[in-house]
């Protein structure tokens, strides 16, 4: 939003619940450069509770006219997902995650204690891993395949 980040574009992670809902279907599928309006029902919104105490009020039909300026493949990409799923059997271990972090420590160059690794591993599985069965799906991941609307 221009008018509330002191004119500057806003960067979110499309379809992970950064923005409304209905701002998340309403830019499936924008190239860059492309503008839309788009009228959002309250249940793509904010719905009965409205938000912010009284700036958006409750049942809020709300209108946009978005304009989207790049596209960054982000961490939860199909890209992403395939490159640390090494043996490409479509759920990512504790062994792959583990080496795609020490890949990520060594390219940053950053000195860290060994337990960091550890620690951001298991919070990594405690996060993602919803049934418990020690791999991470693609859908746990967020990687969803869809249909055009």
């Amino acid at each position: 939003s221009r008018t509330q980040n002191e004119g500057h574009p806003k960067w979110f992670v499309l379809g992970v619940g950064q923005v409304i809902k209905g701002l998340d279907i309403a830019m499936i599928n924008m190239c860059p450069g492309e503008k839309r309006k788009v009228i959002i029902p309250p249940s793509l919104a904010y719905g009965q509770q409205g938000y912010a105490q009284g700036k958006i009020p409750p049942n809020a039909t709300l209108i946009f006219e978005i304009e989207l300026y790049a596209v960054n493949k982000g961490p939860r990409s199909v890209e992403a997902f395939t490159q640390i799923d090494k043996d490409s059997d479509k759920k990512l271990s504790v062994l792959e995650i583990s080496q795609y972090l020490k890949e990520e420590f060594a390219r940053d160059g950053k000195k860290r204690h060994p337990s960091v690794h550890d620690e951001i591993l298991a919070d990594i599985f405690k996060k993602n891993d919803h049934d418990g069965d020690g791999f991470i799906s693609a859908k746990e991941y967020n990687v969803y395949e869809h249909d055009e609307l």
